[in-house]
């Protein structure tokens, strides 16, 4: 698999509408700061503004020319540095009784020439209008008797005096807001977005044909989600594939009253599940059909991803289709099968390949109409060796002339090599995804060890899938990753492992 480091608009798209409500809240948040802030917090400032002309008085006639203006100009430049001289902010200060330094006054005065002309503005800002109103309009007087002792030449004239004007110049509140909302809006969106670049966790949207080169069999939403949900209704009284009509035998649901036999399909099943394992039925058919293998082995990455409960059901649904299938339980470290179908066998695949036993002794016969099945039985301590056996090539070649179909429920492939041990006898594997728990790089290490093994991955079967989340694909990022994850999965499990594998249907 090649890694994609390219990001479309519809992603970013699909970001932005996955996490619109955590935006906009954001920047509702960040605006109603940005106006406590200017409103209640910053010190309002208020302006006076007067405006000058300065009049060259060297221009005898009535026609301007150029040297007039460039004249007048220059003047102009002369008394912004005459304006703001220590002479005027002392006289200022003095005459005003100003509780400001020169430094601090020179601060709230702003002499410029207003678009190059020989009109010259003044303004002078303070936190009192009616202070700023005084000082300009002073500023204006002192300036006037500081040109004529200067310059000696020319005049100012007076276009505008300062006026009190009772609206801040500073803060804008409106503009302060308005920046506030923008620049949540922003933080908000990159915070998710590069929450969502760093979750290497499978998501509904992950394109994982894309990303791994593996096609998707199906989605199987969650079933307690789809019980819930406006899909969940029955298949009114169908317990097979979309249109199959052979009429049950007898009763498709396992007799025992537990959560994991809930999850096997039967005629009380939500249709959506029914229907998505009928796809995965279909795929699987045309992806085994290149091989004269009619075997398959179900695995995941790690534990507690829906594996075995996955592994069973596709079983059950070649078996309601008219399949001969057989199920073997290979997971000879962690049986679950004998409890999902409420049997109790004396014998299972360790008995079978330990020599204990024939074959014929250790399954347990139509469990449902066209499925046997073949549970762990007792737990070895080799289970290795016994997969990897002569026996199990036997077993499995045998299996396979009597069922039309054979599914093995195998181990996950990041924690122990069982699944790897017969990839010559099978036509490959179907990979089981947890979605919004399974991680990439979990996946991309799995696939990984198949390959290394000469083994074939037929394809991905996505589980817990939320039911409005569930068969829509969007583009995703891949990448490599370094990370290292532990698991206790070996031959002693404690209960709290086994209560998670049993809760979420593995």
């Amino acid at each position: 698999m090649e890694n994609e480091e390219v990001i479309d608009l519809m992603y970013l798209f699909r970001i932005l509408k996955k996490h619109l409500l955590f935006v906009i809240l954001v920047g509702v948040i960040c605006a109603a700061a940005a106006f406590v802030l200017s409103e209640f917090v910053m010190t309002k400032k208020y302006e006076s503004k007067a405006l000058l002309y300065v009049e060259n008085s060297q221009q005898t006639s009535e026609s301007v020319n150029i040297n007039d203006i460039n004249a007048a100009q220059k003047l102009v430049n002369t008394c912004q540095i005459i304006f703001k001289s220590g002479t005027v902010m002392d006289n200022l200060i003095a005459n005003l009784d100003l509780p400001y330094t020169k430094e601090e006054l020179d601060k709230m005065i702003t002499a410029t020439s207003v678009n190059s002309t020989e009109v010259m503005q003044l303004v002078v800002e303070s936190t009192d209008p009616q202070e700023a109103e005084r000082i300009v309009n002073e500023l204006v007087r002192l300036s006037n008797i500081e040109f004529l002792r200067v310059i000696k030449s020319g005049s100012l004239e007076v276009i505008d005096y300062g006026e009190i004007d009772i609206r801040p110049s500073f803060p804008n509140v409106t503009l302060i807001t308005a920046a506030g909302l923008l620049l949540g809006l922003v933080a908000a969106y990159i915070i998710v977005f590069v929450n969502d670049m760093l979750d290497v966790v499978v998501k509904h949207d992950d394109n994982l044909a894309k990303l791994y080169g593996i096609p998707v069999f199906a989605e199987i939403t969650d079933f307690m989600s789809a019980n819930e949900s406006k899909y969940g209704y029955s298949r009114y009284g169908y317990g097979y594939g979309y249109g199959d009509s052979r009429p049950k035998q007898k009763s498709e649901t396992p007799a025992v009253g537990t959560e994991r036999a809930d999850r096997l399909l039967s005629e009380n099943t939500p249709f959506a599940i029914t229907e998505a394992y009928n796809t995965a039925r279909t795929n699987i058919m045309f992806a085994a059909s290149t091989s004269n293998k009619k075997i398959v082995a179900v695995t995941s990455s790690n534990p507690s991803e829906g594996k075995s409960t996955t592994c069973a059901n596709i079983a059950i649904s070649f078996a309601n289709a008219g399949f001969k299938t057989l199920l073997v339980e290979c997971d000879l470290r962690k049986p679950v099968m004998a409890k999902s179908f409420g049997v109790k066998p004396k014998k299972g695949l360790s008995s079978i390949l330990g020599g204990f036993c024939t074959v014929r002794e250790a399954i347990c016969p139509e469990v449902m109409s066209n499925l046997d099945i073949i549970t762990t039985g007792d737990i070895p301590p080799n289970p290795s060796e016994l997969l990897a056996s002569d026996s199990m090539k036997i077993f499995l070649k045998a299996s396979s002339d009597d069922y039309d179909y054979v599914f093995l429920d195998t181990p996950p492939v990041n924690v122990v090599t069982d699944s790897q041990l017969m990839n010559t006898e099978i036509a490959g594997l179907v990979f089981v995804i947890r979605e919004g728990s399974t991680i990439h790089p979990d996946i991309q290490s799995a696939i990984e060890k198949i390959q290394l093994a000469n083994g074939k991955a037929l394809g991905f079967v996505k589980t817990f899938c939320k039911p409005e989340k569930s068969g829509r694909y969007g583009k995703k990022y891949a990448s490599k990753y370094g990370y290292k994850y532990g698991y206790g999965y070996g031959y002693g499990y404690s209960s709290k492992d086994g209560a998670a594998a049993e809760s979420s249907g593995e």
